[in-house]
């Protein structure tokens, strides 16, 4: 009987639950129905009077409750006895195949002797007792489906959200519905007490107001005046916090009056002896206004007629977004300018620059006016640098305004939003290499087939047309190499970390290849020609050969040093991420130490976001070691070394280290962060190594012949300036005994060439005078500022019709814009029918030219005989130039007589260039009789100087040659360079041996530049190639562990025990006697070469 009282005990439970879920069922249904007919009563009272009341009130009731009906009639309102909680059970869990029903029936024989002969009481005890056992596994509060609820639940919010969404979206939804249900009723009641009153005593007397006048005070920040209105039907629109000002009279006399706004706001009216009324409230929503008013008798009335209230909306602001250089990419050290321009219809407030970093956002405030003006134009500089921009970050700005209103809040609105990407170096980086190895493939393919076709050339024997077919195969597949070599080149040089030795490889492989494809391209001219000939001749094939192997040798070269640069970058690239996986090491270390000390609490986001920040770095080492790991030419790891790295087993200790973290188990994490360290220390150890085993990019005997170079043109450059000195010496000398012996002469000369140029003086007063007085000219004097006038308002007319592209002055903007348009066009008209805009020309520059003339006069009496020379000659051509002009003038009448002048100017001027070139003939010749035998001795041996060293430069010209064929980083224009020295220490030797000092001075100064030029470039390439080298080998904070700081330079240890080292002298450290004097020489002189661009250049890095 135990097994059968818990079955009952079961049953009972299932059943408490059911009418649980009953009830709440019912629940939900009654107030769905309660709510659905107040909706229904209030829907048909809000609607009245109108027909539509009755309709929609019928359509909401039917919908309503036929969800209701579905809705119960789906879920049983029933009671159930225990033979239904059975069946519902079974229904639940079909697993107890009917033996629950059968339990709960079969349980009542056993306690009945008489039924024992019909069943067995051994049986049922057995099927209860099976029954109880399966339903211990069971729980009966499951069995009901809370479900059921669902349709009720969701029917019930349904019809409160009905409710609600009436309450807030309709006006006075509820308000309205009510005070129209008492209308209803005491229009009832009203009608009633009429048909009982019989005395018109009785009755109420009838209020009107008449002659209704408004005065509206708008708010303050709208600038608006009053605004009276009379008469006035009594409507009022106006802007939120308006003040209106209502005045009118009534008709019978009260004692108090009031304004009711919407039925909720009472406002006191004044009421005056001649009955006239008046009143004001505060505009803030729509809706209307009434008057009520007590009377003699105490009763107080409302008016029935309602005045309408409506709104006028302050329009949002408008803002327009100019930039003045729109681009996608940015440097973090721009500045974006920025050209605005807002109005709003009563005032602006502020105008601000937001822009959206990430999930960041900044503001920046460009302008807030005080003064409500209306319309705003002006610019914004957005230096880019003051903002915290991480490469590769996408940024979005645009511009926000705000207007004046204090009474409703401000309103707001936005620009057009612009974006940009923060420009990322190491990206960019990244994609010259992956197109240097595309240059590197392309290159190898074309070596393969020319090292294939030179074994074909010399075993084989081939017809003129197989040489042409090659020829064409190398020029197209050059073509392909040549374009991807520029556009790495042109990309490059974008990139201001760049060493000048990649660009020099890039602009020696374009060059080279080049000049490769065009010879090949003219040797098929040649096959073509040989082969269009009507008697066919054979061509030789050696020549072909001969530039097959031009190119193989080019191409080897090329690729090897490609292939060096390319393996140093990517190296770079590794190292620094070595760098940052230390940094991110060292700093979770100390995280740790603060957790294990408890100085700070944990922070398991956090401490996850570095640990996936160390996970993410190995991610991209491994990716960066696996692209090395290939059987190309270019690997920089074998596969030995890369799997020894075991970058796995740190992926999997980074794992382990944040369960601990997360379990609390910070001396174990700490440990096993330790041993972390550790294999990161030994990983960045082999790093190192194969960083330091790769090759230099210039050779060690490369280097010693550039560091011989370097000593020998720092010799030079120190002898050329002795000659130079003791040439300017000489020519000091010369010049005051030819000043001594001429004097008379020069004196004679001048007293000529004054009155030559007083002549011209007076000739351009005279064209001057004439071009001014000209009635021609003066009618082209007055359309000229007539055109300039024109010219300003066109430009100022343009963009008042831009500005009014929405308002009703277009038209009007448009009109006048044509009829100047229309002005300036017959103004033009005029103009090209004097044609005279040749002489405009000439009358403008003359001052110019009389300013030179009068600046020789003065030359000429102050006897300078160079200067009056130099300027002499930069004004004889342009005399020739205007008369020239003068030739193709079309207005004949006008020019004559100036094209007449010129010719007398240009005869003067002639006048004047024989003079002065027989005076400087006769000086010049006398420089051998002037000059000393002891300065003509040394003019010799500085002479004989000069020789010695442009011997030496043609020496270092072809050392500098076999070095650019060797080494391809080498720039050619210091073989160029090198070139152009030794013809102008040719040149000044041969001028030396001729006494001829001033002209030898002009060749020393040059061929002095072209040696400090090469100098130049002798260090910028060595220092280049160093940076190429060294990058990212210097000595940095200790590396990823525990361990002491390594020797980073390449080798480490075993490249101090084999490397020979200068050792230096004990009198090295000295400032050398000269170094003071050279000091105070250049302190005399001015700033050297590219001083201020260095400077600048370093204060720059110093920034950044």
């Amino acid at each position: 009987m135990e097994a059968y009282s818990k079955i009952n005990q079961f049953l009972i439970r299932v059943q408490k639950s059911y009418n649980r879920i009953r009830l709440i069922l019912g629940t939900y249904l009654f107030f769905t129905a309660l709510l659905g007919i107040l909706f229904c009563v209030a829907l048909f009272y809000y609607l009245q009077p109108s027909v539509i009341s009755y309709y929609a009130s019928v359509i909401v009731f039917l919908i309503l409750g036929k969800y209701l009906y579905t809705t119960a009639r789906s879920s049983s309102l029933k009671k159930i006895d225990r033979e239904g909680a059975a069946l519902l059970t079974e229904k639940k869990y079909p697993e107890l195949n009917n033996s629950l029903i059968n339990s709960a029936q079969l349980g009542e024989f056993v306690s009945n002797p008489s039924k024992e002969k019909i069943f067995s009481s051994s049986f049922i005890h057995e099927l209860l007792a099976r029954t109880q056992n399966h339903l211990t596994k069971l729980n009966a509060d499951s069995v009901v489906e809370k479900s059921r609820t669902t349709n009720s639940r969701n029917l019930f919010l349904s019809t409160l959200a009905l409710g609600l969404v009436a309450t807030f979206v309709v006006p006075d939804f509820w308000q309205q519905a009510l005070k129209n249900s008492n209308t209803s009723a005491d229009t009832t009641q009203t009608v009633t007490a009429e048909d009982n009153i019989s005395t018109p005593e009785l009755a109420q007397p009838v209020y009107s107001i008449d002659d209704l006048a408004l005065t509206l005070n708008y708010p303050a920040y709208t600038r608006l005046s009053a605004k009276g209105i009379k008469p006035s039907d009594g409507s009022v629109k106006a802007l939120p916090g308006t003040e209106v000002l209502i005045e009118g009279k009534i008709n019978q006399p009260v004692q108090t009056a009031s304004l009711v706004v919407n039925d909720k706001d009472s406002f006191l009216m004044e009421s005056n002896k001649d009955s006239s009324l008046s009143g004001s409230f505060m505009v803030r929503e729509k809706g209307f206004y009434q008057f009520r008013v007590k009377g003699q008798s105490g009763t107080r009335a409302l008016l029935p007629q309602k005045f309408p209230i409506e709104i006028e909306k302050d329009q949002k602001p408008r803002i327009l977004l100019f930039p003045a250089n729109p681009k996608p990419v940015y440097f973090n050290t721009d500045k974006i300018q920025i050209f605005y321009e807002g109005s709003d219809d009563f005032g602006i407030g502020s105008i601000e620059l937001v822009a959206h970093i990430d999930d960041n956002s900044i503001q920046k405030s460009i302008k807030s006016l005080k003064n409500g003006e209306k319309t705003s134009q002006g610019s914004f500089t957005w230096n880019l640098a003051l903002e915290t921009l991480k490469p590769g970050q996408k940024i979005q700005y645009y511009l926000k305004i705000k207007d004046n209103d204090n009474v409703s809040g401000p309103n707001k609105n936005q620009s057009e939003k612009i974006s940009f990407t923060v420009f990322d170096s190491r990206k960019e980086q990244e994609n010259l290499v992956r197109l240097q190895d595309e240059l590197t493939e392309k290159m190898i393919a074309l070596l393969a087939t020319g090292l294939i076709e030179d074994n074909i050339l010399k075993t084989t024997t081939k017809d003129a047309l197989y040489g042409k077919k090659l020829l064409a195969s190398n020029a197209d597949a050059l073509i392909d190499i040549i374009g991807l070599a520029q556009h790495i080149k042109t990309e490059a040089e974008e990139l201001s970390n760049f060493p000048q030795a990649y660009l020099t490889l890039l602009n020696n492989i374009i060059s080279g290849l080049k000049i490769i494809r065009q010879e090949k391209i003219d040797a098929i001219n040649k096959i073509q020609k040989t082969i269009m000939k009507p008697t066919p001749v054979d061509y030789n094939l050696f020549s072909i050969e001969v530039l097959n192997d031009r190119m193989v040798t080019h191409l080897e070269r090329d690729i090897l040093y490609l292939i060096k640069i390319t393996n140093n970058q990517k190296m770079d690239r590794v190292m620094d991420l070595k760098n940052q996986l230390s940094e991110l090491t060292e700093a979770l270390k100390e995280e740790f130490k603060d957790l294990k000390n408890k100085k700070s609490p944990l922070d398991s986001n956090q401490l996850k976001s570095k640990l996936d920040q160390i996970q993410q770095t190995l991610k991209q080492l491994m990716q960066k070691l696996e692209q090395q790991n290939q059987s190309m030419p270019d690997e920089f790891l074998n596969s030995k070394s890369y799997k020894s790295m075991n970058l796995e087993k740190m992926m999997a200790s980074i794992e382990r280290i944040q369960d601990l973290a997360n379990q609390g188990k910070m001396g174990e994490a700490m440990e096993q962060l330790k041993k972390m360290a550790e294999e990161l220390r030994k990983f960045a150890e082999q790093l190192d190594q194969a960083e330091s085993s790769m090759e230099e990019m210039v050779d060690t005997e490369m280097m010693e012949q550039l560091n011989e170079s370097t000593l020998e043109l720092k010799d030079m450059e120190k002898k050329q300036r002795e000659i130079i000195k003791k040439t300017s010496k000489i020519n000091q000398e010369l010049r005051q005994k030819q000043s001594e012996k001429f004097e008379s002469l020069v004196k004679k000369f001048f007293e000529e060439i004054k009155k030559d140029v007083e002549s011209i003086r007076s000739i351009l007063d005279g064209d001057k005078n004439y071009l001014n007085e000209h009635s021609a000219m003066k009618k082209l004097s007055k359309l000229l500022e007539k055109e300039s006038a024109l010219n300003q308002e066109i430009q100022s007319l343009r963009q008042e019709t831009v500005d009014s592209s929405l308002k009703d002055s277009l038209a009007k903007n448009f009109a006048e814009l044509k009829d100047r348009q229309r002005q300036l066009s017959s103004t033009l008209s005029e103009m090209n029918t004097l044609r005279a805009m040749g002489l405009q020309d000439f009358k403008e520059k003359l001052p110019e030219l009389q300013k030179k003339y009068d600046s020789l006069k003065e030359l000429a009496e102050l006897n300078e005989l160079n200067e009056f020379n130099l300027l002499f000659k930069n004004t004889y051509p342009e005399i020739f130039r205007w008369q020239g002009n003068m030739q193709a003038s079309r207005n004949e009448n006008i020019s004559g007589k100036v094209r007449d002048d010129l010719k007398k100017v240009t005869r003067l001027n002639g006048e004047i260039s024989k003079k002065l070139g027989s005076l400087k003939r006769s000086i010049e010749t006398s420089n051998d009789s002037l000059l000393s035998k002891e300065s003509k001795n040394k003019l010799k041996k500085m002479a004989q100087q000069e020789k010695a060293m442009q011997e030496k430069t043609e020496g270092m010209q072809k050392q500098f040659s076999e070095m650019n064929q060797r080494n391809p980083l080498l720039p050619p224009s210091l073989e160029q360079n090198m070139q152009m020295a030794g013809k102008n220490l040719k040149r000044a030797e041969s001028r030396l041996k001729g006494n001829q000092v001033k002209r030898s001075i002009e060749s020393e100064n040059k061929a002095l530049k072209q040696i400090q030029e090469a100098q130049s470039m002798l260090s910028g390439m060595k220092k280049s190639g160093s940076q190429m080298s060294q990058k990212g080998k210097q000595q940095n904070q200790l590396q990823l562990g525990t361990g002491s700081r390594r020797d980073s330079r390449p080798g480490g240890a075993v490249r101090m025990q084999k490397e020979k080292v200068l050792l230096p002298s004990d009198d090295q450290y000295k400032v050398p006697n000269e170094f003071r004097e050279d000091i105070l020489d250049a302190m005399k002189k001015l700033t050297p070469k590219n001083y201020e661009q260095l400077v600048n250049e370093y204060y720059r890095e110093l920034v950044q």
